[in-house]
């Protein structure tokens, strides 16, 4: 029982962080979208997090670490 405890708790803690990513993929998203149609250009911090956090949403999506 108490192994089935400490499994659901992780399992609920990587379900949480895989949501917080996947939110923040699509705020930067959204930001680069908004950017690009109000003043033509995205800035460079936004586009290196967004291949950031894409690229690691990617890795906890197939399951590597």
């Amino acid at each position: 029982m108490r192994n089935y405890k400490n499994e659901l708790k992780q399992y609920l803690r990587y379900i949480k962080h895989y949501n917080y990513v996947e939110k923040r993929v699509v705020e930067l998203r959204s930001k680069i979208c908004q950017d690009a149609i109000l003043y033509g250009t995205i800035g460079t911090i936004t586009r290196r997090l967004y291949l950031k956090y894409n690229k690691y949403l990617i890795k906890l999506k197939n399951g590597s670490k």
